[in-house]
C-alpha cells in the first residue's frame, strides 16, 4: 500500500525551488491571451486549416453529387465525366472522406486538449484525476478518454458547454470514421451518356439487291417493333372543327436504323435515317345505300350484315366547311362505292367496330397508277387512303329490323367527325370517313434523348384474357391518360437533306400500300375487323396488336384520324425494321450510347456527413473559444507545465509516492478523500498549482 506520510522537509525543498523559479519567469503579460502561445502554430494550423479543408471536401463531394445535372450527364463539365466514364467515382468519395476524417480526428486531440485545459482551469476535477487531466493538455489519444473520465466523475458535469460539446465532438468524430461507408451508400449503377462513337452503318441498298412490292396484307403478321423514335409534331390538334373536319396535321415519324439491343441504349444518333410523313383527316360522311342482311352460308351466324351504297365527297367536304380538291390525279381517283360487311356487337356495353375500305376496282389504272401519297401539303389527295370507320351497339337481334333490305336513312345527326344514324329500338351506328396520307422519306438527323428508352409491348394476360395496350398507345401518342414526357421520344435537334427519291423509299411507298389493301390485285370491297369482341364477317382479321390497340385508341381519344394514325405507324415501324437486314450500302454515322456506371443517385448520406461535419465545426469553435476566454495558464502540446503545475502541497506526497505505483492503487487511496482541484495561482506563493476550488472560490489561495 502507498503510505504518504513523507518528510515535511522534502517538501518545504521542493516547494522553494518551484516559488523560485515562479519568482523568476513570472510576467504580467504572461496571463493575458495570446492565441499563438495558448494554442501553438501547430495547433493553430489544425484547428483553421482542418476548419477550412472539410467543407472544401464537402463541397467537392456535393460537385460530384450535382455535377450530372438534368438528364443522363451530357451536359455535364468534362471533369465530371472524366471521373464517372472511368469509374473513379468510388475513389473520389474515398478520397475526400478520408482527408475529412484525418483533419477531424487531428482537430479532435487539439480541442480534448483545449477541452481538459478549460476544465481543470473552471469547473475543477476530482484530485485522483487531475494528473491525468493536465497531462492531456499536453498530449492525448483523442476525446474518448476525456469523456469517460467526465461522465464517470459527475453526471452533472455534462450539463455544461465544455463538456456537452465534447460530446457532440466524440460521437462527431467517431461517426467520420464511417464516412466513407455513408457516402457510398448514396452511389448505384445507373446511365450516363456516353462518348461519341464514329462508326458505319448499313443504310442505303445497292443495285444488287432485288426488291419485290409485298402483296399481301400487312394486317395478319404480328408487329415486330415498337421502338422510340424522333417526332416532329404537326402543331395541330386533333380535335374536330366546328364544321366537324378532324386533322391530325402531317406528323413526320423518324425511326432508328438500329437493331433492338442497340436501340434502348442510345441516347444521341447522327446520320441518315428513314422516316415517314403520316396524316389523317375525318369528317362525318354523307352516304347513300342500303343496309342488308343475306344468307350467312356456312357461317354460324343468323345472318350477314352489310352496308352497300356511294360517297358524296363534294357534300362530305362542303359539311366540313372544306374546298372540293382534285378527287383524280396519276392514275388513281378517290372511290366512291363501298360494299361493307357490318358487325354486331357481342357483348353488352361493347361497339362493334370496323374499318372499310372502299372500292378499289374502279378507281385505279393500274398501268399509270403511282404509290406516291404526299399528305404533306393537304390533307386529302387522290392517292389518300379512305377509310369508311364504323361502329355500333346492336346485337343481331336488335339489327333484325332490316328484314332483307333496309334504306341507309339521309337524315343523321352529327358528333363532330361522326355521322350518327339512330335505326331500328336499340342501334346507334357512328361512321366516320377518314382521308389518311403516308409518305417515306430519308434525312440527315441528330436526335437525342436525356435517358435511356424503353420499348413497350402490347401485354396479354392469359388469366384475366385482358390486353394492355396503354404503354403502345402513349408511344405512339394516342393515350390521353399519359403525359407526353412519357412518350419515351427522341428530341429531333436538326433534319435536313431530306429526299422521298430513291429505290427504297419508293418500295415501302408501295409495301405499305400493299400492307393495307393487298396490292397488286384491288379488292372489291374490304372490312377489317376493329374489335375482338364483334361478331360478324371481316374481309381481314388483323393481329390482335393491330385490333385491340385501334379499338382502345378509339375508345379512349373518340378520333377515328388518331386510332388510325396509330394503327399505320405500327404498321410503317415494323415495315422498317423488317427491310434493314437487307440494306448494304454503309454510311458514316455517329451513336452515342448510354454506359452504365456507379454514381451518386441519391443525397441522403451526403446530407448526414454534411451535418456531422459541421456539428463538428461547431463543436470546435465553441470548445476553441471557450479555451481562449476561460483560460490562463494552460498551453496545448506543452508537456512542462502539465506536469509542474501539479506539484503543490496537495499533491507532492502523491508525486513522490506514486513513483513505481500503478495509477488504481494511488486512486484507491485518494478516493477517500478527493477534493475537487482547479489549476491556479497560488497567493502565498506565486505559483500555478493544484489548488481545491473551495479555497479558490473562497480567494484564500490564489490570485
Amino acid at each position: 500500500m502507498v503510505q504518504f506520510n513523507i518528510r515535511k522537509g522534502t517538501f518545504k525543498s521542493l516547494r522553494s525551488v518551484s516559488t523560485f523559479a515562479s519568482t523568476v519567469k513570472s510576467d504580467p503579460r504572461s496571463e493575458k491571451w495570446r492565441f499563438r502561445e495558448s494554442i501553438g502554430r501547430y495547433g493553430t494550423l489544425v484547428l483553421i486549416g482542418g476548419s477550412i479543408i472539410s467543407p472544401l471536401m464537402l463541397g467537392l463531394l456535393a460537385v460530384l453529387w450535382a455535377g450530372k445535372g438534368p438528364g443522363s450527364g451530357e451536359s455535364a463539365s468534362p471533369s465530371w465525366r472524366s471521373i464517372a466514364l472511368k469509374g473513379w467515382v468510388t475513389e473520389a468519395v474515398t478520397l475526400c472522406s478520408l482527408v475529412i476524417q484525418v483533419c477531424t480526428s487531428a482537430q479532435a486531440l487539439i480541442c480534448t486538449s483545449l477541452a481538459a485545459a478549460t476544465i481543470l482551469e473552471t469547473t475543477g476535477v476530482p484530485l485522483s484525476q487531475v494528473a491525468e487531466f493536465s497531462t492531456m493538455r499536453g498530449a492525448n489519444d483523442g476525446p474518448w478518454r476525456l469523456v469517460y473520465l467526465i461522465f464517470t466523475s459527475s453526471i452533472r458535469k455534462f450539463l455544461s458547454p465544455q463538456p456537452l460539446m465534447m460530446l457532440v465532438l466524440f460521437f462527431g468524430t467517431m461517426a467520420t470514421q464511417f464516412a466513407s461507408t455513408i457516402l457510398v451508400t448514396d452511389l448505384d449503377v445507373a446511365s450516363i451518356t456516353g462518348s461519341a462513337n464514329q462508326t458505319q452503318l448499313n443504310l442505303t441498298l445497292s443495285d444488287s439487291i432485288q426488291l419485290y412490292q409485298p402483296t399481301e396484307a400487312q394486317w395478319h403478321l404480328k408487329p415486330t417493333d415498337y421502338s422510340s423514335f424522333g417526332e416532329i409534331p404537326s402543331g395541330v390538334g386533333v380535335q374536330p372543327t366546328e364544321h366537324g373536319f378532324s386533322d391530325t396535321g402531317n406528323v413526320k415519324r423518324i425511326f432508328l436504323p438500329l437493331i433492338h439491343d442497340n436501340r434502348t441504349k442510345l441516347h444521341r444518333y447522327t446520320g441518315s435515317a428513314y422516316g415517314i410523313n403520316s396524316r389523317v383527316a375525318c369528317a362525318a360522311p354523307v352516304l347513300s345505300g342500303e343496309f342488308q342482311a343475306i344468307d350467312p352460308g356456312s357461317k354460324p351466324l343468323p345472318f350477314l350484315l352489310t352496308m352497300i351504297g356511294n360517297i358524296s365527297y363534294e357534300a362530305t367536304l362542303s359539311n366540313a366547311g372544306l374546298d372540293i380538291p382534285p378527287l383524280c390525279a396519276d392514275g388513281k381517283c378517290l372511290p366512291t362505292q363501298f360494299n361493307c360487311t357490318m358487325p354486331t356487337t357481342g357483348i353488352p356495353g361493347r361497339l362493334g367496330t370496323y374499318m372499310c375500305l372502299p372500292d378499289l376496282s374502279n378507281v385505279i389504272d393500274t398501268k399509270n397508277f403511282t404509290f406516291f401519297n404526299d399528305p404533306r401539303n393537304s390533307p386529302i389527295t387522290p392517292h389518300s387512303m379512305v377509310f369508311l370507320v364504323t361502329r355500333n351497339n346492336g346485337s343481331f337481334d336488335d339489327w333484325s329490323f332490316v328484314n332483307n333490305v333496309s334504306t341507309i336513312p339521309d337524315n343523321p345527326s352529327r358528333d363532330g367527325e361522326w355521322a350518327r344514324w339512330k335505326l331500328g329500338d336499340k342501334v346507334n351506328l357512328d361512321v366516320s370517313l377518314c382521308f389518311s396520307g403516308l409518305l417515306w422519306e430519308m434525312s440527315d438527323v441528330d436526335m437525342s434523348t436525356t435517358h435511356d428508352t424503353v420499348e413497350p409491348t402490347v401485354v396479354y394476360d392469359p388469366k384475366t384474357r385482358d390486353i394492355d395496350t396503354s404503354a403502345v398507345r402513349t408511344l405512339l401518342g394516342a393515350n390521353p391518360r399519359s403525359a407526353p414526357s412519357d412518350r419515351q421520344l427522341l428530341t429531333v435537334n436538326s433534319i435536313s437533306n431530306t429526299t422521298t427519291d430513291s429505290r427504297l423509299l419508293h418500295y415501302l411507298d408501295g409495301a405499305i400500300n400493299s400492307g393495307v389493301f393487298g396490292l397488286p390485285d384491288p379488292p372489291s370491297g374490304t372490312t377489317i375487323n376493329g374489335d375482338g369482341a364483334s361478331y360478324g364477317v371481316s374481309s381481314i382479321n388483323p393481329f390482335q396488336d393491330y385490333a385491340i390497340t385501334f379499338q382502345h385508341a378509339l375508345r379512349d381519344t373518340n378520333r377515328p384520324a388518331l386510332a388510325l394514325q396509330t394503327m399505320l405507324t405500327i404498321m410503317a415501324m415494323s415495315l422498317h425494321y423488317g427491310q434493314l437486314p437487307m440494306l448494304d450500302t454503309p454510311g458514316d454515322v455517329s451513336i452515342t450510347e448510354a454506359v452504365s456506371v456507379t454514381i451518386p443517385v441519391r443525397w441522403t448520406g451526403l446530407a448526414i456527413v454534411a451535418g456531422i461535419v459541421f456539428a463538428n465545426t461547431i463543436s470546435i469553435v465553441a470548445i476553441t473559444v471557450l479555451f481562449l476566454l476561460r483560460t490562463r495558464f494552460s498551453k496545448q502540446g506543452h508537456f512542462w507545465h502539465t506536469i509542474s503545475q501539479l506539484i503543490s502541497d496537495k499533491t507532492v506526497d502523491i508525486l513522490q509516492a506514486g513513483t513505481e505505483s500503478r495509477d488504481d492503487i494511488i486512486q484507491k487511496e485518494i478516493v477517500r478523500s478527493d477534493p475537487v482541484v482547479v489549476i491556479a495561482r497560488c497567493k502565498r506563493s506565486g505559483r500555478v498549482q493544484v489548488l481545491r476550488k473551495d479555497d479558490v472560490e473562497n480567494e484564500s489561495e490564489s490570485v
